[in-house]
């Protein structure tokens, strides 16, 4: 009896296959090393995790109090067992980054990474976590020193008609007050290594805010901004900047959002749908309302699905939907917590860290940059000891430090915006 096995049915079998079992099969020949480490195979296995929806997993990152370190938590659903299994896993910015970096985005269970919250070096990263490989993005050719005072924005997401992971920059200059458009706008593509000057079409209706989060729908990246009319009144929008085509477009809001403050509006993804956060107020939330665009660029399909409704209760930040019922976000304690909106039932997760540090969102597992990047070495790297009165304080200095960059932002924009007749 024959013992071949055809090309065709091993890459078959080996592209359903989880990242931690090919990268143990790529020991036992050089075939198999090949096979796996190539493009095309990356590719294919990238495709049979895309096909699986939806995601069974989940990734967490917070900056513990407790460890003073920045962590991240992989949860995978094994249905065999009917449970999760997790992964704690450090930070490629440890001990390189004071708290904790920014996550720009993540895409196919690549994390996209700034050190630009708490760090000096302009570091942009692109992190899979699964298979413990990261490549550093060389610093864009746009020199951001020559610009005087300004503010830049990331988006990072895959263009599928390229099967290429993107990241665009845009840098906005300060003059007379404010902000200037449009802005200068860089891409960069993983698959050429190189950043280009956008040379298409940027739109002057619009700011995004430096400390407002992306959400990727149908392979284009959505942020919350708002524009200025001719009578000086502010009015909200979403920008939005397609991967695959390179074009910038705009989406209107709800009129209900259109004259909102900015700072409450935050864009987001609802089970594969365009959303928005809209919070009461953006420091101390009691209530935050869910928008969700049903029929993608329908701007009449709008609909306000979901309440987050806390009373006396305070929220630092909704961070996303977890299984069906269950709306994640932290409170002004820094606590993870499960919100039932139709119960209104709270559960705290036990897991401790500051409020403006978590980050949730679905997660799949890859073997996109195998073929890229370096092997990083065990994340965890050593932390100096404190005595036990330098503790409290070492505790204390990320939620300060949170604290003052969010209230400087939210009083520079409430007292320019509110000028101009909101």
């Amino acid at each position: 009896m024959s013992t071949y096995i055809p090309e065709e049915m091993i890459v078959q079998i080996f592209s359903r296959l989880p990242p931690k079992s090919l990268l143990r099969f790529r020991c036992l020949s050089k075939s198999w090393n090949s096979l796996i480490s190539s493009p095309e195979f990356i590719w294919q296995h990238t495709q049979q995790s895309i096909l699986q929806k939806p995601s069974s997993g989940a990734i967490i990152r917070y900056f513990s109090t407790t460890q003073r370190k920045e962590k991240y938590l992989i949860l995978l659903r094994d249905e065999s067992a009917d449970a999760d299994t997790v992964i704690t896993l450090g930070s490629p910015f440890n001990g390189r980054v004071q708290y904790y970096c920014r996550i720009v985005g993540i895409c196919n269970g690549v994390l996209c990474l700034s050190d630009d919250l708490f760090g000096h070096e302009n570091l942009l990263v692109l992190w899979n976590p699964r298979i413990n490989r990261c490549l550093t993005i060389p610093n864009p050719p746009l020199c951001c020193n020559n610009l005087g005072t300004y503010m830049f924005v990331f988006g990072f997401g895959f263009a599928i008609k390229t099967r290429d992971y993107k990241v665009v920059k845009m840098v906005y200059a300060r003059g007379n007050g404010e902000y200037l458009v449009p802005p200068k706008v860089e891409v960069y593509a993983l698959g050429s290594g190189i950043w280009k000057e956008f040379d298409g079409f940027i739109p002057d209706f619009g700011v995004i805010e430096y400390s407002w989060t992306q959400a990727i729908v149908c392979g284009k990246v959505h942020w919350a901004a708002y524009k200025r009319t001719r009578e000086r009144k502010v009015e909200n929008l979403i920008i939005v900047f397609d991967l695959n085509e390179e074009i910038f477009q705009e989406l209107s809001l709800p009129e209900i959002l259109v004259n909102e403050l900015p700072t409450n509006l935050n864009a987001a993804e609802c089970r594969e749908s365009l959303a928005v956060y809209q919070y009461d107020t953006r420091d101390w939330s009691s209530r935050c309302s869910i928008w969700v665009m049903k029929r993608y660029g329908d701007t009449e399909s709008w609909r306000k699905e979901y309440n987050v409704v806390l009373g006396n209760r305070h929220m630092g930040m909704v961070l996303g939907f977890h299984n069906d019922s269950s709306i994640l976000f932290t409170d002004t304690t820094g606590t993870l917590t499960a919100y039932n909106p139709e119960t209104h039932n709270r559960e705290r997760h036990g897991i401790l860290g500051t409020r403006y540090s978590f980050y949730f969102d679905s997660y799949k597992e890859s073997l996109v940059l195998l073929d890229k990047g370096e092997l990083l070495s065990p994340f965890d790297v050593a932390y100096e000891e404190t005595t036990d009165d330098d503790e409290d304080a070492e505790k204390m200095a990320p939620r300060r430090r949170e604290r003052w960059m969010h209230y400087d932002m939210h009083q520079y924009l409430t007292a320019f915006l509110g000028d101009r007749n909101i």
